[in-house]
């Protein structure tokens, strides 16, 4: 069984995808051209929030969200174990750990009753409470955000979710891959929380002929970071460098990132783990 007819759609589609390729061809922008402003303003709109922010998929939009909130080692991010492999994989790509908090059984989606207890175990280093990663992990960590999932087009109860976050000072990420377009108490998906961030992945609600992804925020700041990390950290243009307290993109794709010196002057260290060693050489002051 085909659950996703791309054909039968392009067919309605066909004459007006063929006329915007031809248009891309005409004026030779291959790369952030003008119709990705245009999507992100359309997209922005229709979601109800201020700025979108485009990137190349539904996982890099998770990834740079966690990014401009400054994750790294030692963070915790609270999330959900049942959702695809992106969103706990884009947690340990930054070195914080994933701790997974349990399910409602009536939506699927994270309990905030279980997610309270969970972050009172993590704060209190105490699996006892609640069942946490190994006890030499979590001596060492520190709760930082949460990625709640809007699982099966459903989303998540954020404004119990955001409450506790406001309350515990964290951060929350709205992972609506499933839910672009759906409602919650008068508001789109992708609104729900500080950053919402989808997937354009063509089996998704909203998806594309290829893959894509992009970050939705109110915060005019935020929205910044996430524009400057998304072109390697720039600055007011692509030669000046914006980034300077956060984790930087040293390539779009594959990914790649550096964390900052300890020496600010210094150079940055790589953190893919086999070049840990080789880098730390470089930093010393």
């Amino acid at each position: 069984m085909q659950f996703i007819d791309l054909a039968a759609q392009q067919k309605r589609l066909r004459k007006q995808i063929e006329g915007n390729i031809q248009k891309v061809l005409d004026h030779g922008q291959y790369i952030m051209g003008p119709e990705i402003r245009q999507l992100e303003e359309n997209l922005a709109r229709f979601s109800g929030v201020r700025h979108a922010v485009a990137c190349a998929s539904g996982t890099d939009a998770l990834l740079l969200a966690l990014m401009a909130h400054g994750v790294g080692p030692g963070d915790g991010i609270l999330t959900t174990p049942f959702t695809f492999i992106a969103t706990g994989e884009v947690i340990q790509l930054l070195g914080a750990v994933p701790v997974f908090v349990d399910i409602d059984e009536k939506t699927f989606n994270i309990d905030p009753g279980q997610l309270e207890t969970a972050l009172g175990a993590l704060r209190a280093k105490d699996s006892n409470l609640y069942p946490l990663p190994g006890n030499s992990i979590t001596n060492s960590l520190t709760p930082k955000g949460i990625i709640a999932v809007d699982l099966f087009g459903l989303p998540a109860d954020y404004e119990k979710i955001n409450a506790i976050a406001s309350d515990n000072g964290l951060f929350v990420i709205e992972d609506a891959a499933q839910s672009f377009g759906a409602e919650h108490n008068g508001q789109r998906a992708c609104s729900l929380a500080q950053v919402g961030c989808t997937s354009f992945f063509p089996a998704k609600p909203l998806g594309c002929y290829g893959d894509a992804g992009m970050c939705f925020t109110d915060d005019k700041a935020l929205a910044e970071t996430l524009r400057s990390i998304r072109i390697h950290g720039k600055g007011g243009h692509k030669y000046a460098c914006g980034m300077r307290n956060i984790w930087r993109l040293s390539r779009v794709w594959p990914f790649r990132w550096c964390r900052p010196a300890p020496n600010p002057s210094g150079p940055s260290i790589p953190f893919w783990p086999a070049a840990m060693n080789t880098g730390r050489r470089y930093s010393k002051p």
